[in-house]
């Protein structure tokens, strides 16, 4: 392994928790589509890819276990109703970084480590989402890989391939931090190591993460202290 050079973060989850408005769209339109009620501890538990998706794993898991089959014009409707609430509830909250996200980023690039976002969310989506938390201050365009940036989304190791070259170092000078399990396995397929950063402390949430390769886990970004962090990484 090279010696770390870049750290490179997913977006949605890891740096901005709005895990659960996505969580609530997809509850939401669970109830009223096909009639299943869960909690989000629920769906975590028994929906196997509610954290990280992608989105038609998670549809066709709703339906089994409403025991239908979806068809084309079924995923499409279910997906819209998802968005739907998804998008009134953002427009009533703000939107920020996780605590202490910012303190750990300005540590990082103090130190000179370069930093880039690496995101499987939809183009517009996530520029809303740098915008409204102010995080398009801190990472320049050229620094931000998009969905549309890439050819194959998470879990392809395109997007992590992608920030490496964006910054200039190899894939094994590039540490990833993820919230997801589809996440984890892009940045493991691309070569670099990864630290998970879950938003939920669940355990079956934890345990995807650490089964897909992780090689540390963190709940709270005020909880890493970066000196710690990379004397463990590059020890």
């Amino acid at each position: 392994m090279g010696r770390i050079a870049g750290i490179a973060f997913d977006l949605v989850g890891t740096v901005i928790d709005v895990e659960f408005a996505h969580h609530h769209g997809w509850l939401r339109a669970a109830a009223e589509k096909i009639g299943v009620f869960f909690s989000i501890e629920e769906a975590i538990e028994r929906i196997h890819h509610f954290v990280g998706g992608p989105d038609h794993k998670i549809i066709e898991e709703f339906f089994a276990l409403a025991g239908k089959i979806p068809h084309a014009s079924h995923v499409a409707e279910f997906l819209e109703h998802k968005w739907a609430h998804y998008d009134r509830l953002m427009d009533t909250i703000e939107v920020h970084p996780r605590p202490g996200f910012l303190e750990v980023l300005d540590e990082l690039q103090r130190c000179g480590f370069r930093t880039a976002i690496g995101t499987a969310d939809e183009d517009h989506r996530a520029r809303v989402l740098l915008e409204r938390s102010g995080l398009d201050k801190f990472f320049p365009r050229d620094l931000v890989v998009f969905a549309g940036d890439v050819k194959y989304q998470k879990p392809a190791p395109d997007c992590f391939l992608e920030t490496a070259r964006r910054m200039g170092i190899t894939v094994h000078q590039q540490i990833v931090f993820e919230d997801s399990p589809r996440g984890v396995q892009s940045g493991v397929a691309a070569g670099s190591r990864v630290i998970g950063m879950p938003v939920y402390a669940h355990e079956k949430a934890v345990l995807r993460l650490k089964q897909e390769g992780v090689v540390g886990i963190y709940t709270d970004w005020k909880d890493i202290r970066v000196p710690e962090l990379l004397d463990f990484l590059d020890g």
